[in-house]
Order: C-alpha cells, then sequence, then structure tokens
C-alpha cells in the first residue's frame, strides 16, 4: 500500500470526516494535492484564504502552498486526496499541455460539471484500488490515470478563478452564479433567471459580476461555452453545428463569431491545427 511515506511520487488516501473534524494547523509540501469532496462541506484554507468547497467540488492545492481544512454541515464527509510530485507526470504531458500547468502554478478551487463528477469518482475508485492492492504495474498505471485526472479537470472543469481579477476576491454569491453557469451552459441561461437563482435583483448582479469578474455577464457565459466547445473540438468528431447547440448556442453563425473573437481563430481552423486531431471533418 503506498502511504505518506512509502510512495514513487504518487499516493492516494480516502477518508470519512465528520462535521466537526478540524485541522488545526497549516501545512505545505512538495506535492501537487488534489482533494475532492464527495459528500459534505468544509472551508479550505490556503496561504491565509477561505474557500468553500460542497459535493463534487475540486480543490488543487499547488506545492509549496500552505493550506489545512475544516468540515462543517450535519452529514460526514468523504474526501478523496490525491497526492503527486510533479515530475511524476512524463514531461511530454506538460509540453503538450502547457495551459494545464499555467492554472495549476495557483492553487484554486474547480467546479466540475456533473459528467465530470461522476468521471471523477469513477477514476478515483481506479486509482485507489491500484494504491491500496499495489503490483509492479501499479506506479505506471498510477501515472496514466493522474494524467486521466488533469485531463478531466480541463475538460469539464472551471477554475473559479481563471476569470476573477485578483484583486477583487470573490463572494458567495458570485461564486454561486458561477456554480450554476458551469453546471447550465448547454441551456438557455439569463442573468434574470441566475439572479432569482441566488437571490439577487439582476440590476445588482450584472454591477456586481462586472466588478468581480472584469466582463459582463453575458461575456462570461459565452467564455465558458466557447472554452467547453474547445474541448470539444479536440476531444470529439461532433460537427461544429453539433457542439454549437450542446454548449448552449442556438446559431451556429453566432457560434463561429463567438469563437472567432474570444480564440482568434475560426473553430474548424482551431480543430485543424490541432496536433492530436487527424481526422476529416464536414465544412462549416
Amino acid at each position: 500500500m503506498y502511504t505518506e511515506e512509502n510512495n514513487d511520487g504518487i499516493y492516494i488516501e480516502r477518508q470519512i470526516r465528520v462535521p466537526s473534524f478540524s485541522m488545526t494547523y497549516e501545512h505545505f509540501h512538495r506535492y501537487y494535492e488534489f482533494f475532492y469532496l464527495k459528500t459534505g462541506s468544509c472551508i479550505y484554507s490556503v496561504n491565509n484564504s477561505l474557500y468553500h468547497l460542497t459535493a463534487g467540488d475540486v480543490f488543487v492545492v499547488a506545492p509549496g502552498d500552505s493550506h489545512c481544512t475544516r468540515y462543517e454541515g450535519l452529514v460526514p464527509c468523504e474526501r478523496t486526496v490525491v497526492y503527486c510530485m510533479p515530475e511524476v507526470v512524463p514531461p511530454f504531458f506538460w509540453e503538450q499541455h502547457p495551459d494545464i500547468g499555467d492554472k495549476l502554478s495557483r492553487s484554486g478551487k474547480v467546479i466540475l460539471v456533473k459528467k465530470g463528477q461522476l468521471q471523477m469518482e469513477a477514476l478515483l475508485d481506479k486509482m485507489l484500488e491500484e494504491n491500496n492492492i499495489p503490483d509492479r504495474y501499479s506506479h505506471e498505471f498510477l501515472q496514466l490515470q493522474m494524467m486521466t485526472l488533469l485531463l478531466n479537470i480541463q475538460r469539464n472543469g472551471i477554475f473559479v478563478y481563471e476569470k476573477i481579477e485578483h484583486d477583487n476576491g470573490i463572494s458567495s454569491d458570485i461564486e454561486a452564479a458561477l456554480r450554476y453557469i458551469a453546471e447550465n451552459f448547454a441551456l438557455p441561461i439569463t442573468l434574470n433567471e441566475v439572479a432569482e437563482e441566488i437571490n439577487l435583483t439582476p440590476t445588482y448582479l450584472s454591477r456586481k459580476f462586472k466588478k468581480v469578474t472584469g466582463t459582463t455577464f453575458k461575456e462570461y457565459v459565452n467564455y465558458i461555452r466557447i472554452r467547453q466547445a474547445s474541448q470539444m473540438l479536440l476531444t470529439t468528431d461532433d460537427s461544429i453545428t453539433k457542439i454549437a447547440l450542446n454548449c448552449g448556442f442556438n446559431s451556429s453563425n453566432y457560434f463561429k463569431d463567438c469563437f472567432r473573437r474570444i480564440n482568434g481563430i475560426s473553430p474548424r481552423t482551431f480543430r485543424k491545427q490541432s496536433k492530436n486531431h487527424s481526422f476529416e471533418y464536414e465544412s462549416e
């Protein structure tokens, strides 16, 4: 069994914490820490900043960042943590996915879409099995599974701070709005709908949203949709029209205009330029 004292640069642990459990001291380590909360809720403290996690959330702690956790609520908190030295992931992976490395350079909370949560839980079960009953192949399997975990976060996760103005911080109501967008971007969501969901007036939400994110509500929704569409262009054979519809756009022409405005190129060109995609696709 791989543990903190006995591992080859990667190990996994799963525990159930009672809501009253609290880690009273901050600590740091040279590992990446990937914390997945399956049930319950907790508070993550990193470098004197607090983050609230609920079931289905991921928290990534960058190497060297001081952190601790405090559990809360009324139900037991099941959490799985993967600890991984950066060098466990092969250099070619970081070279092919520099955007993942950039995101992991800063500790932060990740909101997973529902599909991402289910995939994460299944993957963590497999990793825990390799960790607890290792054989001569387990380390290699864990390396492969670690890369899968990173790709799952990249494809299905939205880093809460990736579009937040660094000096503004984030309040619980705006985080609730970001979560709602992350979970419903494929639907025709509106500012009024989100405002009603989080008990704010549309005018106040619009003004506060712009202050915190630096973008308007509509711009942020389109950013999330295009971000997810970019992943689908690289990982599926779906037509551009189908991807547009699956990401919440009711017009493929509007989708193409938004995509070009955000990424600087058309969806078709983006897909063709991908080193990992060699299929022939139907025209736009």
